[in-house]
């Protein structure tokens, strides 16, 4: 091919630079010949130079473009308007090879003496057509996201923003098109209402964030409807940690919110503990406040029944009603109640509903557990865990409860006697079970106005609302009845009886008839137990003086201050002499004269009946020996010893060494033994009057029943003036 004048001076002056170029460069001439193909050209088309100069442009262009490509250079030659000349945009090249690649093409138009020239500048853009094939996708993927998303610019400008945006808060977001919403800010464009009064501050604040973070925000939809969302910003960094971008996702958590209030609200009341029902009402009321029109009911289960528990609107009408039903369980599975939930068709979705009626079922089953709790603390507080009857405290708050009513109950304090028997045979498991069989024959015999509790060990308390005598007297006697048959326990029968010391008084209080009680039984007790005591203000009066005088005794015996009188014993007939009677008196400075029928009772309750024995039995044999060495002649000297002190061992050594202390023999001491004592079936009592028999020592018996006087070896029967006064049976006044 022959060049021409102007060729040959554009290819001195622009083939160096084109050469050198990293495009590829293509110049085709009038006739669309290729006559200028670089280095670049070659690696882009895989075509030689050789094989393209002087060729048609053709060749380079791809097969599918081939056939309409001369017409279209042929119009642009005749003066048409080229659609890509003086433009850059991509286009597809194929290779020599078949294969195709994107490259950002360049067209120029050179006209030159009448002739006109194209020349192509070429590049592969494979790479940046790649990403942008990428970015598209991912924007139409975004664009189809159910989650709202918009990009930002540095500045914080809106760039774009995807469908679920627009469709969460408004295609067309109260009055800008979305458009016109690129290059807005998010705090500007979004509805941002006052409350909560933060609300902008913190949107503005994560907007400007450096780095991931995430709040959430109460915002307006475009038909003034409040919803909220959780806003999460990324930055998007280029890599020189330069801010490109940041990313806004955004999600509706009003649903989540409701939930969370609900729950938190419902936690919040628990807290403070309200009644059961009402701790009920409560949460069907936070169930109907998350759930628009819609009935809520609550029923909790006694014995597999349901029963109604609570209902914030009961019997309230809901149109078009869809019911919900769900089993409220315990920890371990097993069914504790129900919850109801009736809600308008289509008021809410089928999802919402049935994760309010989860958390709600949850939040139920934890108020059931609360109830169950409580009623075991107040079990616990109020009743005792072995018997099941109510204890001390419940005792306190009933009696307190009926003298608040102006109601003078009786108060019944029962002491089971003997249990110690049982533990020191069986132990204490086996006292349990014993105290048990008590209880359940106290049970049997309670009548629907009668109250008993167990106030600790042994004791406990029947509280009567019968208080007149006679039915106090036969209340009393009604108990101990029920210890009448010995409790079986291992098969082995434990005879049992009741002390019970009874209060009534009109008008007092809880603390005084418990305590009256008490003195009473106390009473009881200290008098052998097995039997009943009325407490009266004269019997208050004597305790506390007991107390007082009790203590006076045990100073007189330790100093030695009693003192002994004689009273001599004569035959009636012939008024001959046959021994004197030893009498113990006592004066005390403060109290003055003190009769033994008080401090010998007193000395036994107290514990010293024994010493002032002991002391008697030595003066008495002092006294007779300082008779002797006056040689006045007393036959035998009587004295007088309590019950009591025959219960002691050490009765049959404390004779012998007094007798041996001052030579006295055992016919001139004689010993005085009580009904009550003969009473006993002790043996060891027993063999203690017989060693006492067998050292010599005369015994006088005051006045005994006949059928056990036939069994008692006695040198003489006595009657006393007390036994004169207290006697109420005609054969004994014939007796005497």
């Amino acid at each position: 091919m022959k060049l021409t004048d102007a060729e040959n001076a554009a290819d001195g002056i622009f083939f160096p630079a084109l050469e050198q170029n990293m495009m590829g460069a293509v110049l085709i001439n009038e006739n669309d010949e290729v006559m200028f193909f670089n280095p670049a050209a070659e690696k882009l088309w895989g075509y030689k130079r050789e094989e393209v100069i002087g060729n048609n442009i053709d060749m380079l262009i791809p097969r599918d473009l081939r056939p309409a490509h001369p017409e279209y250079i042929r119009h642009n030659r005749e003066g048409g308007k080229a659609r890509v000349e003086g433009m850059s945009r991509e286009l597809q090249l194929e290779k020599k090879d078949g294969s195709k690649i994107w490259t950002r093409f360049a067209l120029s138009k050179v006209s030159a003496e009448g002739k006109v020239y194209y020349l192509a500048l070429v590049r592969d853009a494979s790479v940046e057509m790649a990403q942008k094939e990428q970015t598209r996708q991912l924007i139409i993927a975004v664009d189809h996201l159910d989650r709202p998303v918009i990009v930002l610019d540095p500045e914080r400008h809106i760039v774009q923003c995807n469908r679920a945006f627009t469709e969460m808060f408004g295609y067309c977001m109260f009055g800008y098109c979305i458009s016109e919403a690129s290059g807005m800010q998010p705090d500007t464009l979004l509805n941002i209402p006052e409350f909560p009064a933060d609300n902008r501050i913190r949107l503005q604040q994560l907007l400007w964030k450096t780095a991931r973070d995430q709040d959430e925000f109460l915002l307006l939809t475009r038909t003034g409807e409040k919803i909220w969302i959780k806003a999460s910003i990324s930055p998007v960094y280029d890599v020189l940690a330069h801010l490109q971008n940041l990313v806004m996702t955004f999600s509706d958590i009003t649903e989540e919110r409701q939930i969370r209030q609900l729950e938190g609200n419902i936690l919040a009341a628990m807290c403070s503990s309200p009644p059961f029902h009402e701790m009920g009402e409560i949460i069907c009321r936070n169930i109907e406040s998350v759930l628009n029109e819609s009935h809520v009911s609550l029923f909790a289960l006694r014995n597999g029944m349901p029963i109604h528990w609570a209902s914030s609107s009961h019997g309230a009408e809901v149109q078009n009603a869809q019911s919900w039903s769900a089993t409220i369980r315990q920890r371990d599975g097993a069914p504790a109640g129900i919850l109801q939930i009736k809600t308008s068709s289509g008021a809410e979705t089928s999802a919402f509903i049935e994760r309010v009626a989860d958390i709600s079922q949850h939040m139920a089953a934890l108020a059931l557990e609360q109830e169950k709790s409580r009623q075991h603390i107040e079990q616990l507080i109020q009743f005792d865990p072995m018997t099941g009857l109510p204890n001390r405290n419940n005792l306190h708050n009933y009696l307190d409860d009926l003298v608040d009513k102006a109601v003078s109950p009786v108060v019944y304090l029962i002491g089971v006697d003997h249990i110690q028997d049982v533990i020191d045979s069986l132990g204490y498991a086996w006292a349990d079970q014993a105290l048990l069989e008590v209880v359940n024959r106290f049970r049997g015999k309670l009548k629907p106005d009668q109250y008993l509790c167990r106030i600790e060990g042994t004791q406990f308390v029947l509280v009567s609302l019968e208080n007149d005598v006679s039915n106090i007297t036969q209340i009393a006697d009604e108990l101990r009845n029920v210890v009448s048959k010995p409790i079986m326990i291992d098969d082995k029968p434990f005879p049992l009886t009741l002390s019970i010391g009874i209060s009534y008084d009109v008008g007092k209080n809880r603390d005084y008839l418990l305590s009256t009680a008490h003195n009473a039984i106390d009473y009881i007790r200290k008098n052998g137990g097995n039997g009943w005591q009325f407490f009266s203000p004269a019997m208050n009066e004597m305790v506390k003086e007991r107390l007082v005088l009790g203590a006076a005794l045990k100073e007189a015996i330790s100093n030695n201050q009693l003192k002994l009188v004689y009273q001599p014993q004569i035959f009636a007939e012939t008024g001959e002499l046959y021994g004197i009677e030893a009498l113990a008196r006592w004066h005390d400075p403060q109290h003055g004269h003190v009769p033994p029928s008080r401090f010998i009772p007193l000395a036994e309750e107290i514990g010293e009946i024994e010493n002032i024995g002991r002391w008697v039995i030595a003066e008495a044999c002092r006294q007779l020996a300082e008779w002797r060495s006056q040689n006045i002649h007393i036959p035998a000297l009587s004295v007088n010893l309590s019950a009591l002190h025959f219960r002691s061992n050490q009765l049959p050594n404390q004779v012998s060494d007094a007798m041996h202390a001052w030579g006295i023999d055992g016919h001139q001491l004689t010993v005085e033994i009580t009904e009550s004592m003969m009473m006993e079936h002790d043996t060891e009592i027993f063999k203690r009057i017989q060693i006492l028999r067998d050292m010599g020592v005369g015994l006088s018996f005051l006045f005994p029943p006949p059928t056990r006087r036939r069994n008692s070896r006695l040198d003489e029967q006595r009657v006393t003036a007390e036994n004169l006064t207290n006697s109420s049976r005609p054969h004994s006044r014939v007796f005497i």
